[in-house]
């Protein structure tokens, strides 16, 4: 498995310079027999939600519904208009939000995915982020090429000052 990135940078005429982080694995062919055989490309690799973005992207589909609702309606009647809002309101929310989450699947990485960073520092720690998930996905892969037969794993019991931190945290 191979990990690949590109960086580019916006001009920062009207904005300040935006960076974007590209990153795509590239897998061999028993790395792709794998992922087809367990599934792999549909996997969950990072999921995280953020309720600041998914009020963002709600405030954007508003704005969008809004303007070009107020826009078609001078031209339209307002039903049309308002379904014309409601689509482009929508596709403009899900753009918004899929080029800002975090959420990564494997299937991204497979096609290849942009990271939009505010700074080279947020890059190079994203690349370092990026780097370390195809590791653990690396790591997946490796041992479903070897799943199946018996692990016996001995428990010792604990000292009872650790049993108690054990049982009020519910983990070691």
């Amino acid at each position: 498995m191979k990990l690949l990135f590109k960086r580019e940078q916006t001009a920062g005429r009207i904005a300040a310079v935006q960076f974007k982080l590209w990153a795509k694995i590239e897998l061999e062919g028993e790395e792709t027999a794998v992922v087809s055989r367990y599934g792999f490309d549909k996997a969950l690799l990072v999921g995280e939600t953020d309720p600041d973005l998914i009020r963002k992207t709600v405030f954007v589909a508003i704005g969008v519904l809004f303007v070009t609702g107020m826009l078609l309606w001078a031209v339209l009647n307002f039903g049309t208009a308002l379904f014309f809002g409601i689509v482009a309101g929508g596709a403009a929310g899900w753009f918004f939000f899929d080029r800002n989450r975090e959420t990564i699947y494997v299937r991204d990485l497979m096609y290849g995915r942009y990271f939009s960073c505010v700074s080279i520092i947020a890059l190079a720690r994203k690349e370092a982020y990026v780097s370390g998930v195809v590791a653990y996905l690396r790591q997946v892969m490796e041992s479903a090429k070897h799943w199946g037969g018996e692990e016996i794993i001995d428990i010792p019991a604990l000292d009872s000052e650790a049993a108690k931190l054990v049982m009020v945290k519910g983990r070691f």
